[in-house]
């Protein structure tokens, strides 16, 4: 009876040897701290960065070419017109804007997971799976990779094709002269006075250019009158609409000799801006100029602005400072981000361009997950744990 009791209490004490062993083994798997902290060619671990989110602002600009037209001078004299295009410049204008968010690595938040020698064995029995960028996907069982953290937003931009510039300016600069030359001849006493006829080509003047221009206007105009009219044709089905769209076009062509063309086509512009910490309201992300467009530098143009309200999903929860971020160790628990939820608007001159609520996680929380037989699964976009298995 005795050596039973000492039999049972040798295998109560060799069990509890054992289960103390085993978590002083587990306990000291591995060891996180910053990657400022490492030692320099030390292999027992591996590097993981937190992610950050950067804001992806597409602005989508109209641009448009001005062209003078070659009779842009005398329009005024010869039209009476006063609004037409003198110059030859460009011009923008913002039709719309897009928020989105591109995931990149933490620079400040990069830490080393170091193995302890004492527990190899254990410690290869772990399975840390990571993006190629660097950012934690999942630590204690395979964890299937995911998205590159890149929001892809389908944009399509349609574009007229070139126009025709000025289609009826090349049209022939000479035109033929004729001059009336007096010959006097003298028969005698008699003198005699002969016309003599002489015919030249000669370059038309600008001026001669534009006045034939503008009469050809008035002659399209004369053709439409009587043509809708009824006084030069019958209407036979549609003929009557398919002339006169002839007319006007060419009507057009010949006016876009005075007052210029505009010829616009869509352009995409992209702003990068990436928040920090406590950078909640109005940020000036570039500037805006009506002659030169977007610009990222220089203090020409009026400035885009990017509002950042946060919604304080992670004000209530304790956070690892980041501040002292490289001065933090933790044995067997890995540290990650909680994303705060922030409405981001874009404005210009006071006007909303666009506007959405977006996680952005550099903004939120660090916190602290346990390690030991639990297998987490972090979100690649935002740090956060997705999934926590405990064995």
């Amino acid at each position: 009876m005795k050596n039973y009791s000492f039999y049972s209490v040798f295998i109560k004490t060799l069990s509890l040897t054992v289960f103390l062993l085993s978590q002083s083994i587990v306990s000291a798997q591995v060891t996180l701290s910053h990657a400022k902290n490492g030692i320099p060619g030390q292999q027992e671990g591996f590097f993981y960065s937190l992610p950050q989110t950067v804001l992806k602002v597409d602005f989508i600009l109209k641009k448009t070419n001005h062209t003078a037209g070659p009779y842009s001078s005398f329009a005024t004299r010869m039209l009476g017109v006063e609004d037409f295009v003198q110059n030859d410049h460009t011009s923008y204008e913002i039709v719309d804007a897009i928020v989105g968010s591109v995931t990149e690595p933490d620079s400040k938040a990069v830490f080393f997971v170091r193995f302890d020698e004492r527990a190899a064995k254990d410690a290869a029995s772990i399975i840390f799976s990571q993006q190629p960028n660097g950012i934690l996907l999942g630590a204690g069982d395979a964890v299937k990779a995911a998205n590159s953290g890149v929001e892809n937003i389908e944009k399509l931009l349609v574009n007229a094709p070139d126009e025709k510039r000025f289609s009826y300016y090349a049209e022939r600069n000479l035109y033929r002269r004729i001059d009336t030359i007096i010959r006097n001849i003298t028969i005698d006493t008699t003198i005699i006075k002969r016309p003599v006829l002489h015919a030249s080509w000669v370059d038309r003047t600008p001026e001669q250019k534009a006045r034939a221009a503008a009469d050809y206007i008035q002659t399209i105009r004369e053709s439409r009158y009587n043509l809708i009219s009824g006084y030069q044709e019958i209407n036979y089905g549609q003929t009557m609409v398919y002339m006169d769209q002839q007319l006007k076009q060419l009507e057009e062509a010949y006016l876009s000799l005075f007052l210029g063309q505009e010829h616009s086509t869509l352009e995409e512009f992209t702003v990068y801006f990436t928040p920090q910490k406590n950078d909640e309201g109005i940020k000036q992300i570039a500037r805006f100029s009506d002659e030169t467009g977007i610009q990222l530098s220089g203090s020409k143009g009026t400035p885009l602005q990017l509002e950042l309200i946060a919604a304080g999903n992670t004000k209530s929860i304790p956070s690892v400072d980041e501040n002292s971020l490289e001065s933090v160790t933790v044995i067997n628990s890995m540290i990650y981000r909680i994303a705060e939820t922030v409405e981001i608007r874009v404005t210009y001159q006071g006007r909303l361009l666009a506007q959405d609520r977006l996680p952005i996680s550099q903004m939120g929380a660090i916190a602290v997950a346990p390690l030991n037989r639990t297998k987490l699964t972090f979100d690649p976009n935002t740090g956060q744990v997705i999934q926590l298995k405990r064995d």
